[in-house]
């Protein structure tokens, strides 16, 4: 957040949010807020290539791209054969980019490094790059076993399906192509209802605009936090590879759970007239180069990526599980979260405290979120500091959604950086406390496991704004 040799609109900023000691350990402390040094990229590099060849048009047949726990039995085996024969690349031609090592080695080039050049999260860059490399990754598989109909499955997380996908489980040894040992997932075990359930999932797809839903030129979408850096965590644990961005990509489940992150986007496309893709040049102009199925260095626009159905040829099943009230206008409105690190509706403003009062949905809007950067971590947070530390998860009144910090490498030798943004849902609970006239101060609370304690601390973050959803009206 802060530039190296602005020691003193550091200061400034500290003063002014009043940071201090949190729990025995200050903030300055958590690795990526202090002034950053320059770090070396990550160990990992793609084949030598020379210019890139302009991705033109793709002419295979559309074909869906299905849940992981639905494929039927040849189709588990076409999947295994696929990722069997991008493995054995790994032994027969190190070099090629289609094997299994150099196609996680791209999410590590462009994924582990804090050279803002290269890094694809953390901005609105992160869910088209992601889909053009499961593009291109997928085009690969299909290759390997001359099958040009082939789909990516996804996980499914999204529409129910917790556990890890049964193909990739079973045998849940070596001798599965789809079998990575690292995992701290077990299988038969859920992922946290709080960071892929229903109310999640809905949150995420009513999510008024992109700046929210994918983020902009300078900070990243609600969803990147949660529920696809939770994800990542829930998976990897504290030292799996699904943990850090330089290993992520060596788990084959990396990619079914960054297809369903992808599938929101296209739900989040479909669930209103209004959510709509940046038309700024500045992002539908976004280049990224990958090496094809037949070894070519390709560049890909973001604006060729944006209708995956006739641009990349697949599609996802519908999302079954709409909110009620999916057509909302959102309407943010400021308040006094710069002075006073409390949220509080001031009865001056009519129009959010009517809102109150009613049943009119209504979230905290929170950007510039800071959290400790020195592990990747789950973070959740709650209306107050008892429920912090009480740390229901979902099943709490005060609960208000969660988010991640996902370390760029294991050893964070290349610190996080990037600004997140949060929306969190209001819970009935906590409106009738704002209706009150009374203030919370959010708190949040995480980063535990079983060798380490979790950390609870009040939100720190640039500013809040508490927004307000109204049924759009037919003109």
């Amino acid at each position: 957040m802060f530039d190296t040799n602005e020691e003193e609109s550091r200061r400034r900023f500290l003063q002014l949010v009043g940071i201090g000691v949190l729990g025995g350990w200050s903030l300055e402390s958590w690795s990526g807020l202090a002034p950053p040094e320059p770090m070396p990229q990550a160990t990992c590099a793609l084949p030598s290539h020379g210019a890139a060849t302009a991705f033109r048009r793709d002419c295979r047949p559309i074909r869906p791209r299905q849940v992981a726990d639905r494929l039927t039995p040849a189709e588990v085996d076409q999947l295994k054969a696929a990722y069997q024969a991008m493995r054995a690349l790994d032994t027969s031609d190190p070099s090629d980019p289609r094997g299994f090592t150099q196609q996680a080695n791209v999410h590590c080039v462009f994924c582990a490094t804090n050279d803002p050049a290269l890094q694809m999260h953390f901005t609105w860059r992160f869910f088209a790059w992601h889909r053009a490399y499961l593009y291109f990754h997928e085009r690969i598989l299909g290759k390997l076993i001359n099958n040009a109909n082939f789909r990516l499955p996804f996980w499914g997380w999204d529409s129910g399906f917790r556990n890890l996908p049964q193909p990739y489980v079973t045998p849940n040894d070596a001798t599965n192509p789809l079998f990575n040992s690292t995992r701290a997932l077990a299988p038969g075990t859920g992922l946290d209802l709080a960071n892929v359930g229903p109310t999640v999932i809905n949150g995420v797809l009513t999510l008024g605009s992109f700046d929210d839903f994918g983020g902009t030129a300078t900070a990243s979408g609600t969803p990147e936090g949660n529920p696809h850096g939770t994800v990542h965590v829930n998976v990897g644990g504290l030292n799996g590879d699904m943990s850090a961005f330089s290993t992520a990509a060596r788990d084959p489940v990396f990619y079914q759970h960054h297809a369903t992150v992808d599938r929101l986007w296209s739900d989040w496309n479909k669930a209103s007239p209004t959510h709509t893709n940046p038309t700024d040049p500045a992002f539908t102009g976004l280049t990224f180069n990958f090496f094809d199925e037949n070894k070519v260095w390709r560049s890909i626009t973001a604006a060729q990526v944006l209708d995956h159905e006739n641009s990349l040829r697949y599609v996802y099943e519908p999302y079954r599980f709409w909110e009620q009230f999916i057509c909302l206008f959102w309407r943010p409105f400021p308040i006094d979260w710069r002075l006073t690190r409390k949220i509080v509706i001031p009865r001056t403003n009519p129009a959010l405290y009517k809102a109150l009062s009613g049943e009119t949905p209504i979230r905290f809007n929170v950007r510039g979120l800071e959290l400790p950067r020195d592990r990747s971590a789950i973070y959740r947070i709650y209306a107050s500091e008892a429920e912090a530390k009480a740390d229901a998860g979902d099943k709490s009144p005060g609960f208000l959604g969660a988010t991640s910090i996902v370390l760029n490498d294991p050893g964070n030798r290349h610190p996080v950086r990037g600004t997140q943004n949060v929306v969190l849902n209001v819970r009935q609970e906590v409106r009738a406390t704002l209706a009150r006239g009374e203030a919370i101060q959010p708190w949040v609370v995480g980063g535990g496991d079983q060798k380490t304690p979790k950390r609870s601390f009040p939100l720190r973050a640039a500013d809040v704004l508490v927004a307000v959803g109204t049924a759009e009206q037919e003109k």
